[in-house]
C-alpha cells in the first residue's frame, strides 16, 4: 500500500509542485492550506508522513507541530519542516519540539525525496517492533508459559535416569501442540512482513494440485477426527499444467483446510473439491462452520481482523493467515474469496491461471 503523505503549505504553487513529484514517485498526497486545517485532517485519518512548512498565517507550522507532538511519537507520524534559508533559529525551535527533520526552499527536491524514503522507512521498522511486541505479549505469552510449565512438570516428576510415567504422554503432546502454535504465528508474522517488504519470492515450477490435496487431506485426518468432522476430498477433476510455487499453494490450501476444521461443527462434512474453469485451477474448501456475518464477509481477508464466528474448540491464530493466503494467490497472478454456502457455513476459494507461470 502507497503510504499518505500530508502536504501544508499556504502557498497553493509550492503545495502543487510536491504533490506532483512525490505522486510520481507512488505517494498519496493529501494537501492543507494551513496549519488549523492539518489539525483536522490528522484528527480524522491517518498519514505515514507531514511535510509542514514553518511560516503560516493564523496556525503556524511551529504550532501545528506542537499540537501533533501532543498525541503522536516522532515515530508515530514522522514530520519534516520545510523553511527559509534564512530561518535558522526555527529550524533549531522545529527539531527541539520534536521535528524528525527539515529542508530549506526553495527545495531540492531529489534531497527532500531521499529524507521522505529515510523517514517513511523508520516509521514502517517502528510499527513492525510495536506489531512484534504486541504479539510476543499477546499471542506468544500463554502457549510459552504452557510449553516452561510442562517442562517444569517433567522435570520434578522425572528425575534423571527414571523412567517416564504414562501419564505424563499427555502432557508432552500438550506441549508441542503449544509449541506448534507458537512456531505458525511467528512463521505467520515473518511471511506477512516479507510480503508486505516485497522480499518474499516464489520458486516457480510444475504445481499437481491433485497431489498437493491428498497431502493436505491426509496431514489433517487427525485434527478433523478430533473435532468430529468429516473431511472429504473430491479430486477427480484435478487441473493439470498450473505453474506456480507448490510449497506457497500446498501453504494457501492448508491454510483454509485449517481454517474449515477450526469452525467446523461436529459431526458436520468438510469438503475440499477441485476444478478448471476459464483457463484457471479452483479451489474451493467448504466447511461446516455457522458462516460469516455480513459484515465479516468484506473484512476477512483484513489483517489481525477478529470475525464474530468463534473457533468451536477455542483454537487460536495470529490472525494474519487468511491475508497471507490472498497475497500469496495474488502473487500467482490469481484470486482469492470468500462466500456463505445457502446450506449452511462457508466456502473459501482461490484460482490460479493454468498455462505458463505468470
Amino acid at each position: 500500500m502507497s503510504a499518505c503523505l500530508l502536504i501544508v503549505d499556504d502557498n497553493e504553487m509550492n503545495r502543487e509542485v510536491l504533490v506532483r513529484r512525490l505522486t510520481r514517485h507512488g505517494y498519496v498526497c493529501v494537501e492543507a492550506t494551513g496549519g488549523r486545517e492539518a489539525l483536522d485532517m490528522i484528527e480524522q485519518r491517518r498519514f505515514d508522513l507531514a511535510l509542514f512548512d514553518i511560516m503560516m498565517p493564523e496556525v503556524s507550522g511551529l504550532d501545528a507541530l506542537a499540537k501533533v507532538r501532543e498525541t503522536y511519537s516522532l515515530a508515530d507520524l514522522p514530520v519534516i519542516m520545510v523553511t527559509a534559508k534564512s530561518q535558522r533559529d526555527d529550524v533549531i525551535t522545529a527539531l527541539e519540539m520534536g521535528a524528525n527533520d527539515y529542508v530549506t526552499k526553495p527545495v531540492d527536491f531529489p534531497v527532500l525525496l531521499a529524507r521522505v524514503k529515510t523517514h517513511l522507512e523508520l516509521h514502517r521498522l517502528s510499527a513492525l517492533k510495536d506489531e512484534f511486541l504486541g504479539i510476543a505479549s499477546h499471542d506468544l505469552k500463554n502457549p510459552l508459559t504452557e510449553v516452561l510449565g510442562v517442562a517444569s512438570l517433567v522435570e520434578a516428576l522425572v528425575p534423571p535416569g527414571t523412567p517416564m510415567p504414562e501419564k505424563l504422554h499427555g502432557l508432552i503432546g500438550s506441549m508441542k501442540k503449544s509449541a506448534r502454535r507458537m512456531q505458525t504465528i511467528i512463521e505467520d508474522f515473518l511471511d506477512f512482513q516479507a510480503l508486505e517488504g516485497g522480499s518474499l519470492t516464489l520458486t516457480m515450477g510444475p504445481v499437481d494440485l491433485g497431489a498437493i490435496a491428498h497431502e493436505v487431506v491426509d496431514a489433517n485426518a487427525s485434527y478433523a477426527g478430533q473435532k468430529k468432522v468429516t473431511l472429504h476430498l473430491e479430486a477427480d477433476a484435478a487441473p493439470t499444467g498450473l505453474q506456480g510455487d507448490p510449497d506457497r499453494v500446498l501453504q494457501v490450501m492448508q491454510n483454509l483446510v485449517d481454517n474449515a476444521l477450526k469452525y467446523g461443527l461436529p459431526d458436520g462434512d468438510c469438503y475440499v473439491r477441485l476444478s478448471a474453469e476459464d483457463g484457471h485451477a479452483r479451489v474451493e474448501v467448504q466447511d461446516c462452520g455457522p458462516g460469516l456475518a455480513d459484515e465479516d464477509l468484506g473484512r476477512v481477508f483484513d489483517k489481525y481482523v477478529r470475525v464474530g464466528s468463534i473457533p468451536t474448540g477455542g483454537e487460536k491464530s495470529s490472525g494474519l493467515g487468511l491475508n497471507i493466503c490472498q497475497q500469496l494467490v495474488e502473487l500467482h497472478g490469481g484470486k482469492l474469496g470468500v462466500r456463505n454456502h445457502p446450506g449452511g457455513g462457508a466456502i473459501f476459494w482461490f484460482t490460479l491461471p493454468l498455462g505458463p507461470a505468470a
